[in-house]
């Protein structure tokens, strides 16, 4: 008698697409046994890289991640109940393929995609003999269902358009989804054609049209996230420029005199902080002191749900001075005037901000290089002055250019540095504290409005500020544009007027406006299901079929948070039901957090925990 398959449809298969097939193939011998599994993965792109990893973009769009932080495979540090099924990092991948690579390396996109297309064949390689991984060179544009049967219609120009795939159940894992501009956008897009003009609205560098910005023309470019590296070298070395070595690190640009002259500015108004380069020493970091679950919880039973940044900052702040000051007191102690053990007693006592801690690290330790000021860090152009606004010879903006390229320069060379390893401590303790954060919202501890204000518009936006920055050699690259005159810093209160036929700019410290007839937003599109262009989620969102993630506050007040809305990874219709075989996991997605960015080898990395435990939600539904 022939036993009835079941079917899993995979929507999306680039490296969470892959990671979940991997993770249900893995489980499969424990909750289904011999019964025959066929797992469908459907995505229009080459499997494992996916959209965003494709083969077919720019050698110069790198990751901001380096080698040795890159598996797409589980080790026995991983806490899950699913068996481990361990392979080669990118790192040892390439070294048995006689392609030897520098751990500290940044790979391009392109070779990445190599990894990860290789990563796919091993899933679908290895999966136990009832398993079978079949590939849909497709988009799906539907998913409908009669009964408990789901079925995901495709369309393109692939072998499997046009086809319907009947399901038993079906995982979501688009990635970084596409959106229609909001409100604003349109309007700047509809000013640019009025004027003639050309406006680039948020976007995935690999997917923009750049080629099209003239060449010597000013170029204003709202945001200096990672999205400006990426059209920044596009613009520059992607043009026909060259960067030459010179001494000490330092780069010096020459034009092909096809570049434009961009004009960068943000709010904050300097690039991400670079990526640290040098390795972690295995030395044990000290366990989190001020900012745990345990005082979170004591205050939330004192007022009720807390605030980010009235109630968790300023503990926060604390425990990153504990995570940095920790490393810096025990692995460089010449540098300290005291003991790390007297140190912290007296640290225990003080607020953050007060001037009693400040003066306790003047006094404890003596290179005011040494010393971490939070404030400083995340905003370190706040409360500086410039000469009067005037020419190039001495005017503010000019001033301000020189300030930021030294800036600029100062920080790529202290995070290639290991003697000022105390930073790498500091971003470990974001890190804590950011799992602790999320653990307090896993709980309902933290109140809708500071979930929706503060984590989202604020925290996040810091964390990806300290932790998700370009390699230093793009910074250096960055100084050198400056230095040759092709990048104009704007620096901070960036502010942009769609007025007099052009787009006019300026900045706290740029006062006279910079007419441009192109403007760039830098950044990715945000998150909103209302807007999605991906046409099977947009399907469901127009049907009460799924919803966006929407938070209500005690007083009846909902804060929507634009991600699609899902209960244990289960969809969530508009009325509110989880359904039983619809899934949902990625980083626009609702409880999507732990799924950002690749696993580092030995680290129990999060998003294989996450997909693991959906894998096996996943199958045990289906034996019911």
């Amino acid at each position: 008698m022939t036993v009835e398959p079941l079917r899993i449809v995979v929507v999306g298969a680039g490296p969470g697409g892959t990671v979940m097939a991997g993770r249900l193939a893995a489980n499969a011998p424990d909750l289904v046994g011999d019964r025959p599994l066929e797992l469908h993965l459907v995505d229009p792109y080459p499997p494992g890289g996916g959209r965003v990893w494709r083969r077919e973009q720019s050698r110069l769009l790198w990751m901001n991640s380096q080698a040795r932080e890159i598996t797409m495979f589980t080790d026995d540090t991983v806490r899950m109940e699913g068996p481990v099924r361990p392979g080669p990092s990118i790192v040892e991948w390439g070294a048995a393929r006689g392609r030897p690579m520098d751990p500290a390396h940044f790979p391009s996109r392109r070779e990445q995609n190599a990894y990860l297309g290789w990563c796919f064949e091993q899933v679908a390689e290895t999966a136990p003999a009832n398993v079978r991984v079949r590939v849909h060179r497709a988009t799906a544009v539907d998913l409908t269902e009669s009964g408990d049967r789901q079925f995901v219609r495709l369309a393109g120009r692939g072998a499997g358009a046009g086809a319907v795939l009947a399901a038993d159940a079906v995982l979501l894992v688009q990635g970084s989804l596409h959106t229609e501009p909001d409100p604003a956008q349109r309007g700047l897009a509809a000013y640019a054609g009025e004027h003639g003009l050309m406006y680039v609205p948020p976007h995935y560098a690999a997917d923009a049209d750049l080629d099209a910005v003239p060449a010597g023309e000013p170029v204003v470019m709202r945001g200096m996230g990672l999205t400006f590296v990426d059209d920044m070298a596009l613009l520059a070395e992607g043009r026909g420029g060259r960067f030459e070595p010179g001494p000490g690190g330092a780069l010096t640009y020459r034009p092909s005199g096809r570049e434009p002259v961009m004009y960068p500015g943000s709010r904050r108004g300097v690039p991400y902080l670079s990526k640290i380069t040098y390795a972690r020493d295995g030395v044990p970091r000290p366990a989190p002191r001020y900012l745990t679950p345990g005082t979170a919880e004591a205050l939330y039973a004192r007022s009720g749900p807390l605030d980010l940044e009235r109630d968790l900052w300023p503990l926060a702040a604390k425990e990153l001075g504990h995570f940095y000051y920790h490393r810096l007191f025990t692995a460089h102690p010449e540098r300290t005037s005291r003991s790390w053990a007297s140190f912290l007693a007296a640290y225990d006592g003080l607020v953050w901000d007060g001037p009693e801690r400040a003066a306790l690290v003047a006094a404890s330790v003596p290179g005011e290089g040494d010393r971490l000021d939070v404030r400083a860090l995340l905003d370190p152009a706040s409360g500086l002055r410039f000469g009067a606004s005037g020419g190039a010879a001495g005017g503010a903006p000019e001033e301000l250019r020189r300030w930021l390229r030294g800036y600029i320069a100062g920080n790529a060379a202290r995070h290639s540095d290991p003697s000022h390893s105390a930073d790498l401590a500091l971003l470990d303790g974001l890190l804590t504290v950011f799992g602790v954060i999320l653990g307090l919202i896993d709980r309902g501890l933290l109140s809708a409005r500071s979930h929706a204000e503060e984590l989202f518009e604020w925290f996040q936006s810091v964390f990806s500020y300290c932790t998700s920055g370009p390699p230093p050699r793009r910074l250096r690259e960055l100084e050198a544009l400056s230095r040759a005159g092709i990048v104009r810093f704007m620096g901070p209160g960036l502010r942009v007027e769609a007025r007099d036929g052009v787009f006019a700019a300026s900045g706290t410290h740029v006062p006279e406006p910079v007419r441009a007839r192109v403007l760039i937003d830098s950044r990715q599109p945000s998150a909103s299901l209302a807007r999605v262009r991906d046409p099977l989620l947009r399907g469901l969102y127009e049907r009460g079929e799924a919803t966006a993630e929407t938070l209500v506050g005690a007083d009846g007040t909902p804060y929507p948070l634009g991600r699609l809305a899902v209960r244990g990874h289960r969809l969530v219709d508009a009325r509110g039901r989880a359904h039983p075989r619809r899934y949902a996991l990625g980083a626009r997605v609702g409880q999507g957090l732990l799924m950002a960015g690749f696993n580092r080898p030995r680290a129990n990395g999060s998003s294989f925990r996450t997909a693991d435990a959906l894998a096996r939600t996943i199958l045990t539904g289906l034996r019911r």
